[in-house]
């Protein structure tokens, strides 16, 4: 049995889910994510899991007092949530909109205007220690998560 996205009192159902995903043309990539160890050095307590959710097509030079940047936040916020709602909750962290008022912008999606959450991955009851097999799985179910309803790695094709 496929696992899908805890969507309870988020979207509708699943159509709705996916109509957002392709609306916002909602993308993910992930990196690691450090802390500073003894002495200075990094060390690799994670990941990072960005979701990435631009405008429609009918916005031109979309900006954050674009009339559609809170819609865009709120839609990609949905997603964000709904993972956290379906994922190990120790080693799935509350996910943050880095700068509320902030657009990215990535040649891996055409210098498109991007809405961008950040979701940490590692483990709350034990911070610090280096990442595990336990931190990876979690991860990795995130992604397939992800995939299932649509999302897509680093770019969107059409």
């Amino acid at each position: 049995m496929e696992e899908t996205l805890n969507i309870t009192g988020l979207f509708r159902d699943e159509q709705e889910l996916a109509e957002v995903v392709r609306l916002r043309k909602i993308c993910y990539d992930t990196e690691p994510y450090y802390i500073s160890g003894k002495e200075g050095s990094l060390v690799q307590i994670g990941y990072r899991l960005d979701l990435y959710a631009t405008f429609t097509a009918a916005v031109h030079g979309a900006t954050p007092d674009s009339p559609e940047y809170l819609s865009v936040a709120h839609d990609v916020k949905r997603v964000a949530e709904a993972l956290s709602n379906t994922c190990n909750p120790v080693h799935l962290c509350e996910s943050t909109i880095l700068e509320e008022t902030t657009l990215t912008y990535s040649a891996d999606r055409n210098m498109r205007p991007d809405v961008t959450v950040h979701i940490p991955i590692f483990d709350r009851e034990n911070f610090g220690h280096p990442v595990d097999e336990t931190i990876t799985k979690t991860l990795h179910a995130a992604e397939r998560l992800l995939e299932s309803a649509g999302v897509r790695k680093k770019r969107w094709h059409e």
